[in-house]
């Protein structure tokens, strides 16, 4: 039970600094609908400002819907 615990404990602290890393790898775009700049994740985010999903499409253009 103790071990459990442990790994719990353990593995937030180990996510966070996971999502984190990826949120500083992420590259910084402006959003093509209210031009709000904010970094685009895994290729596909949700602009902050104006909510619309912004998508890098395989060719290298930013899509909104």
């Amino acid at each position: 039970m103790v071990f459990l615990l442990l790994i719990i404990i353990l593995a937030v602290p180990i996510a966070f600094i996971y999502v984190t890393i990826q949120q500083l790898r992420a590259e910084k775009v402006d959003c093509p609908v209210c031009g709000r700049n904010f970094r685009l994740m895994n290729g596909s985010h949700k602009c902050p400002k104006c909510r619309s999903r912004v998508t890098r499409t395989s060719d290298g253009r930013l899509i909104h819907t």
